[in-house]
C-alpha cells in the first residue's frame, strides 16, 4: 500500500470518526478553557481546590489502516481491563467501561485533580466494507487495540498508469 494511498484512507478514517463518532464541539470549547485556567494557575499558582471527577469521559482514540485491517486504538489508562465491554451491531463498535477512583480521599485533601472518573463510552461507525463478524480485541499497558479485517473488495489495489501515445 503506497504512502499516498494510506495518508488518503487515514483522513477519509479521522473524517469518518468526526463525521459519525460522539464528537462534542463544547468539549472542545471546555478544553480550551481548561488550557488558559491552567495557564493562569501555573503563572499564578493555583487558587482553586478540586476534587477528583466522577463524570462520563470519553477516551481519545486513533485508527489507522495496517495490513488490510483498520486499527483502532483507545487509550485507556488507569482502567481495569475488566471493566471494559467491547460490542459490534451492524457496523457500529462501542467501547464501554468505567475508571474507578480506587482510594478514599477526602475533598479537603485535594489540591488538584486533572483525571476522569467514572464510566465512559465510545461508539464509533464502521465502514462497510469491513468485517464485523472477525473483530479482536487486545488490551495491553492501558490501551485497548481492536483489529478489524478489511473485505476485499475495501483493500487498496494498486492501478496501473497507461501512457497515452499521439
Amino acid at each position: 500500500m503506497g504512502a499516498a494511498v494510506r495518508k488518503l484512507l487515514a483522513w477519509e478514517v479521522v473524517e469518518m470518526l468526526t463525521r459519525f463518532g460522539r464528537w462534542d464541539p463544547f468539549e472542545e470549547i471546555r478544553a480550551i478553557q481548561r488550557e488558559i485556567s491552567n495557564l493562569f494557575d501555573r503563572f499564578f499558582g493555583s487558587t482553586q481546590l478540586a476534587p477528583a471527577r466522577t463524570v462520563s469521559w470519553v477516551p481519545p482514540l486513533e485508527a489507522f489502516y495496517h495490513k488490510d485491517h483498520l486499527i483502532l486504538r483507545f487509550f485507556l489508562p488507569g482502567v481495569d481491563p475488566k471493566t471494559v465491554d467491547v460490542s459490534v451491531t451492524g457496523n457500529v463498535l462501542t467501547v464501554r467501561g468505567e475508571r474507578k477512583l480506587e482510594m478514599d480521599i477526602p475533598q479537603e485533601d485535594y489540591l488538584f485533580c486533572e483525571v476522569a472518573y467514572g464510566p465512559f463510552e465510545r461508539t464509533v461507525n464502521l465502514p462497510a466494507e469491513v468485517k464485523t463478524d472477525q473483530v479482536n480485541a487486545r488490551y495491553q499497558h492501558g490501551v485497548l487495540e481492536v483489529s478489524l479485517p478489511l473485505a476485499e473488495a475495501a483493500r487498496p489495489r494498486k492501478v496501473p498508469v497507461e501512457v497515452a501515445t499521439r
